[in-house]
């Protein structure tokens, strides 16, 4: 079956007043107004008109983010070694065209 809880304005006791309802199968059973203690039976007050739906907090809680992951490392060397090669062709290149020539 259906349980669930909606947020409703009752009519009791000629008094017009915010209850949570309590639903079975979609039929209300029973009343708890907002601010006070202790349920009504359904059959002692009547729906109005159902409240809105309660806010959702603006700020969410965080979720557990993932482990970061490790940088990746593979080509690191090989960069390295090709700056290196590119200053050697940079500072020797004059020397290396005069032996060509």
């Amino acid at each position: 079956m259906d349980d669930r809880k909606e947020y409703w304005w009752v009519h009791h006791e000629a008094e017009v007043q915010p209850a949570e309802v309590d639903f079975v199968g979609g039929i209300p059973v029973g009343f708890r107004f907002i601010g006070r203690a202790g349920t009504i039976p359904a059959a002692s007050a009547e729906l109005l008109e159902r409240l809105p739906a309660p806010p959702r907090p603006v700020i969410r809680p965080q979720a557990p983010q993932p482990a970061a992951a490790q940088p990746q490392r593979r080509g690191s060397w090989l960069w390295f070694i090709g700056i290196l090669l590119l200053i050697l062709v940079a500072q020797c290149s004059g020397d290396l065209f005069d032996l060509i020539k």
